[in-house]
Order: C-alpha cells, then structure tokens, then sequence
C-alpha cells in the first residue's frame, strides 16, 4: 500500500500534466484517491506569510495577486495585485466564512472549517471538498513552491504541493514561520523548544531549547535567517538547524511578555508591538550577524487601538485595529500611511461577529486585507499605500451598466456579401419550456470578472436571419469603411519575479553564487542585488553569477538575489544556508593530562572547526628531554585518550589536534593543544587558561572616549598553567570593538599563573568581552566571553 506522502505526490503529478476532458469513470477514481489522501493525512497525523522561494522543476502557474473566497456569493476571486482588478472567479458555494485560500506552485486549496477544496491553478477545476484533519482553521503559509497549513492548535502541519506531508507534534504551536526554502518553523511552549520542518521532511526536528518560562516569538529576517525574540528575556537570538547562536540584547526597556512579532523583517528591522501602549518598536537585526548593530532602534506610537497582528511585505507594515476593524499601514520607518476603516459585511453575508478580517502577505510583495466575508479586499503596497477592491462588484445586482458607444462609421465585413434587413413577418416562436440553465456547480470554467451569466447553447459563428414570406428588393449597397479593431490596452508593468534555480558553492572563505534570470513582468530587468548576512552588492542586468570573498570560515551564510526594473524591487530567492571553510581549525580547548605508572590521560573538548569536516584527532607523547625515551602516537574519533608504554620519570610533550577536510576534500590539521609533564610522577598538567569577569568599577579617559560609572570598570583576568616566568601579550576584545584597547604586555610568575585587576577600563553594556593572550612559540589562549553588565 502506498504511503499518504506518495499519493499527494501522485495527484499532484497528474495537475501538471496536459489537460484532457477526463470520463466519469476517471472523474471518480481521481477524486476517491485524493478523497483517500486527505482522509489518509488525518490517521497519519488568520495571518498568512508568504515566503519568496524557488520555482519548482514544472511549470509554475502565478500571477502578482491573491485569491480570496467571498463567502456571500459561494465564489473565489483572483485580486490581482497590479492591476488592483479581480481577473478570475470560480464558484464555490457552501464553503463558508472565515475560508482562506493558499497556493502552490501548481494547485490552490481552499481551507475552510473542516474541509479542503483542492483546485488546478491552470485550469481552474474544482475537487470535491475533502475533509480536513480538525475541525479548526488554519494559519496558511507559503513558500518553496509549496503550500502549508498550520493547525496550531491541535499541533498539526500539513504541507500541500509535490513533498506533501503531515507532521502532527499533538501540543498546541505558537505562530509558525516559514523560510524562502520552505522550511516552517514552530516554538513549543510547553518544552520552550524550537522545532523545524524542512521541505523534504515529514517529522519535526527540535535543535534549540529556550531558558524554562520564556516566551517570545520566531521571524525571519530576510530570505532565510529565522530569529527568536524572547520577550521575557528581552533578548534576540539567531537560529539555525544547529541550535541557538548568537544572541544581543534587546534595545528596549519595557517589554510585554505577550508583545506582537511580525513574521517577516522591514527592510532588515524586527517590527514588535507592544500592545498595551500602542507602541511600536524596530530593531535592527544586523547585529545577530555582526555584532553591531547598523542602526539605532526606532520606537513611534501608534494611534489607540487593539492590536493583536502585524505582517510586514518587507518594506511595509500592516496592523489591524481589532476594536474598529480598522486597517493601519506604515511605512518602513514606522510612519502612518493610511488608517481605513474595514467594511462591514453586507446584510446578506453569513459572516459572524466571530469572524476575523484576514490579513494577508503575497508572494508579489504586497499585503492583501480581506474583510469578513471576503467581499472587499484591500491592496497595501510596498509604500503602505493602500486601493480597495470590491469583489461584490462581479455580482449582476452590483454590476453597473455600461451604455454602448454609437460608432462613427457603421462596421462591416468586407469579405461577406451584406444582407438585406429582414422583413418584420417572423414566424411563430415555440412556447419556452423552462429554465435552460445549468445547475450553479463548480464548472473549472476560467471567466471573465463581472462574467457571471450561465453556459449557452452553442450558437454559430454568425446569425442567421429567421425565414421569411417576403423580401423586398435589396437596397442599392452603399460604400463601407473598414473599421480598425480597437488597439489592445497595454500590458501594466510590475516588480519583476523572483530570479530561478539560485544556488551557491562554499569555498575557502568565499562562496560562489549562480541564479537564472526573472521574469520581467513587462518592464526590461536593470539590474540584480545579492545580499548576505554582512554585506551586499548591486550587479548588471546581465549578471548571473558572483563569487563573494571575505568570508568567515565555519559561519553560515545566506545568499539572496533580487531583480530590479524601472517599477522597483522583486521578492527574493535564496540559497540554502552555506558555511565556507577551508581555514586551520583551532586548538582543542579545556586540554587535560594527568599520568599515572607508564601512562597519560588526555581529555579535550571539540575546537572550532572553520567550518570543515572533522575527521578524528591526532595525539601524541614526545619526550623532550635529551636522556632518551618512547614517543608515542595515535588517532581517535572521541574526546579522551590514553597513551601507554611511556617511559617513567621522563618529561614529555602531549599534544593533541584536530584532522580535518576542507570543502574541496583536501585534508586540513588544526592547530595543537599542549601540556609538558614528568610521566609517572602521579601529577597533572592543564592547558593555559584565562578566566574574565567584571572588575571594580573606574573612571578613565575623557571627550568622546570617556569609561565613566556607573558602566565602566576593569576585565579582571586571571591566568594558569601558562608557561612560567613568560611575557605575554594581552589583548581585551568586545562584539563591538575588536580590539577594545590597546592591551599590554605582561610577565607570569614562576608557577605559570597571573592576575591581571587595573590595566583594561571598558564600558560596553550588553555587549561580550573576552581576552586573548599570545606569546613567542606559544598557543594563543582565549578567555571565556561574558556579558557586560551596564
């Protein structure tokens, strides 16, 4: 029997292949094993973001807009984003408030309260509706060519599109992130975990754990950099598929437990709300990457109001006043744009006051706010400008006539005789026998907006004139001019689409990056941007490739290529996360050796890497004296070793590093960790070691470069098992200012130890300080890094 996953995947398949009018009998095999995929997705297992990703290998139906379901006519309505005008409609009565509509690359589904219509994107053929997994409605994402519902409350992802999978975690998720690749994210309040989903998964994976009782919530800044903002902390943190990384304090003094997250960044700043003063914050998030912030943050208050949601198109913020169901759009910095008061349902609706209006972030970088029932839908640029559509406006009883255009010179058909006018004898016309028309079905029929008559009968190409009894002489034929067919409109330029098939190659400290060309929405493409966590740079029109240089062996990168035209901006495509490497990995650090008899016992932990691929280490006893002795070596993949058959009472030098390889396969040896010892002697040897912490507090300095209280004070450094009576050159660090002073040079005593309590004034509140200390023939020795406290 063939898994649910191979079955979505199967129907999926068909929706792409050349369109056939299909029998009956296939109608119904067809949709009894959709029928039994979704039922299938059961046993196995708002605000909507969408994410910029790649198109998937086969043909990819889209244009700039949103579908949006108008529950009080039964229809789903295309707005399109451009031309701010519906261009598709198809029936779909019974659905019901509250319906939401998210989109493959392929299909469109359409998720209401316990059921899913499935529709082809090309031919607009509706399914018959399937259940869902839970009586619940869903958050909708997305991103990667596929489409995503998240069912927070019961703990269920489902992911629609060709690698369809339902991933049931059974505990309720806090607001879900999607990255351009297709990966969602989750937190998990009850454990404070977050979890991932990758695209070619079908389970969740939980690589970080957030301190007991914090809460907060996941975003990505740009393609693919999710980020946690913990709200009781008050901290941020980046987030990968390898846990936590770094993290920065949150430049704000007063922040809510529940305060309001957006899911994607504002032109590289975190858009967070505190809901209970109307206060909105931007937070550079450059310093997760950098350690510096490139920007101050930016506090502005908004009018009164209940906010609970906040979605960003990435150069624009929408929020919705739950209170007066008021839309409220900013602009980048935070300005106010618009407020536009959302309207009612009409007295026909079926919408209920439980209802919510649905704010919506398109893949064509605006935002889309449709009301209750659906039947008007606003359109929020990327300036925060916003046009409202009036999906009502399809209805015949909403429809406003138009009258016709006499022309100036009567048409005509030059290649077909002219006919004579008829008599005004016609024959007797039959008595009607009923109402033609079809059933109102989902018909699959591509219509017009504002088409909303029934099928007809086939007609001819031209009428024919009823028979008559009898015909007057035709008149004499009158001279005719050719009528030019009226010009067609031109076509509204837009941003360009998303550059195709981006991927990248790490390197020794480079990564080389490759894209196809986008689709230039009728405006010629200008040039393209590529961007990474760090640094970014503008290229030709022509560009499809860059090998960036300067980057840090073992840091993870992500590559982002937008298009530009003369209307502006297109979404972005992005690599998967790459780390370059190729550089000599550290030493290995906390290195231990104790001895016993014959023998030594080393212990170690795991060294930087730089990003290569670690093979095992390398160890070994070498005697360093001239009487003589047994040197001895060997390889292990583990942290703790023992080397044997030493020679007793002899003085050694036991050293241990990382073997390692490279990007390119070549084989790369890290630097050595050392200690000396006499074996046999029962004693033990620790590697060099600093410890840092805040000192008494101090004055210095004066002007611009002034350390005064209550922030500054001394790095107290204490070292040990460095080597004795040694000069050594001490270096202080911070995220910020590397080096944060100008350090100095100082002597250990005869054991090898040091205290170092009035030589480093700093003043840097909440950033990391650390120390570094080198010497001639020896290995550097780094200090543990803490947080400096204001």
């Amino acid at each position: 029997m063939r898994s649910v996953t191979e079955l979505l995947r199967t129907v999926t398949r068909r929706s792409r292949q050349g369109r056939r009018t299909p029998s009956p009998r296939e109608n119904r095999r067809s949709r009894a094993a959709l029928a039994a995929v979704v039922a299938g997705c059961v046993a196995v297992t708002g605000v909507a973001v969408a994410g910029a990703g790649n198109a998937s290998p086969g043909m990819k139906f889209s244009q700039p807009g949103r579908y949006i379901y108008n529950s009080t006519v039964g229809k789903i309505f295309h707005v399109n984003g451009a031309t701010k005008n519906v261009d598709q409609e198809i029936p779909l009565p019974g659905a019901g408030p509250g319906t939401q509509v998210v989109e493959s690359d392929q299909n469109g589904y359409v998720l209401s309260r316990g059921r899913t219509y499935p529709f082809g994107k090309s031919d607009l053929d509706v399914a018959n509706p399937l259940p869902a997994p839970v009586d619940e409605l869903p958050v909708v994402l997305e991103a990667g060519g596929a489409a995503f519902a998240v069912y927070r409350q019961s703990g269920q992802i489902v992911r629609f599109g060709e690698k369809a999978a339902t991933a049931k975690v059974g505990v309720p998720l806090g607001p879900p992130v999607v990255t351009s690749d297709g990966t969602v994210w989750v937190h998990r309040p009850d454990s404070g975990r977050l979890c991932l989903l990758p695209l070619d998964a079908d389970r969740l994976a939980c690589p970080a754990e957030l301190p007991s009782g914090h809460t907060g919530s996941l975003a990505v800044v740009g393609a693919n950099q999710v980020v946690f903002v913990d709200t009781t902390g008050r901290e941020l943190y980046a987030v990968d598929d390898g846990g936590l990384g770094r993290k920065v304090v949150l430049p704000i003094d007063d922040l809510p437990r529940d305060a309001i997250v957006a899911p994607n960044d504002v032109t590289g700043r975190l858009a967070i709300v505190d809901p209970h003063k109307s206060l909105l914050h931007l937070v550079d998030a450059t310093a997760l990457t950098t350690g510096k912030a490139d920007a101050p943050p930016v506090h502005k208050q908004l009018r009164k109001g209940k906010y609970e949601r906040i979605v960003s198109s990435g150069n624009s913020l929408a929020l919705i006043d739950e209170s007066t169901d008021t839309l409220v759009t900013l602009d980048r910095n935070g300005a106010e744009r618009a407020a536009r008061k959302i309207p009612a349902p009409s007295k026909g609706s079926k919408a209920g006051p439980e209802d919510r209006t649905g704010l919506y972030r398109g893949g064509d970088s605006r935002l889309y706010v449709a009301s209750r029932s659906g039947e008007q839908v606003m359109v929020v640029e990327d300036t925060g400008d916003v046009t409202a559509v009036d999906t009502n406006a399809a209805r015949p009883d909403q429809r406003k006539t138009q009258q016709p255009v006499k022309p100036s010179v009567k048409p005509s058909t030059p290649d077909r005789p002219v006919q004579p006018p008829p008599t005004t004898t016609r024959p007797p016309q039959p008595p009607e026998t009923g109402d033609p028309r079809p059933t109102n079905r989902p018909t699959g029929r591509p219509t017009r907006p504002g088409d909303d008559k029934p099928d007809q009968p086939d007609q001819p190409d031209e009428p024919t004139d009823p028979p008559t009894t009898d015909r007057p002489k035709p008149p004499p034929e009158k001279p005719t001019t050719p009528v030019k067919p009226p010009a067609k409109p031109p076509v509204q330029a837009s941003r360009p689409g998303a550059p195709r098939s981006v991927s990248g190659k790490a390197g020794n400290g480079s990564v080389q990056v490759s894209w196809e060309a986008a689709a230039t929405n009728g405006a010629a493409i200008t040039a393209y941007t590529l961007s990474w966590n760090g640094g970014s740079v503008r290229l030709g029109a022509t560009a499809r490739s860059r090998n960036v240089t300067g980057l840090t062996n073992g840091t993870g990168y992500t590559f982002t290529v937008r298009a530009i035209n003369s209307v502006g901006t297109g979404p972005g495509s992005s690599t998967a996360r790459l780390v370059p490497s190729g550089g000599v990995p550290d030493a290995p650090g906390n290195f231990r050796v104790s001895t016993s008899g014959s023998s030594v016992t080393l212990s170690w932990t795991r060294p930087d890497l730089k990003g290569n691929t670690l093979q095992g280490y390398d160890i070994a006893a070498n005697p360093t004296g001239t009487e003589g002795g047994t040197a001895k070596g060997d390889s292990t993949t583990l942290t703790r070793a023992t080397i044997s058959g030493l020679s007793s009472g002899q003085q050694y030098r036991v050293t241990v590093r990382a073997t390692t390889t490279n990007a390119q396969g070549n084989f790369v040896l890290g630097k050595q960790a050392v200690s000396t010892l006499v074996v046999g002697g029962g004693g033990s040897s620790t590697q060099g070691r600093l410890t840092a912490s805040r000192g008494a507090s101090t004055t210095h300095g004066g002007g611009e470069r002034a350390c005064d209280a209550p922030g500054c004070a001394f790095i107290l450094v204490k070292g040990t098992g460095l080597e004795p009576n040694t000069d050594y050159f001490f270096q202080p660090f911070t995220t910020r200012w590397q080096p944060s002073n100008p350090g100095a040079t100082l002597r250990t005593n005869s054991n090898g130890g040091i205290t170092i309590d009035d030589r480093f004034a700093t003043d840097a509140p909440g950033q990391q300080v650390w120390v570094v200390a080198t010497a001639p023939g020896e290995e550097d020795v780094t200090s543990n890094k803490f947080k400096w406290s204001s």
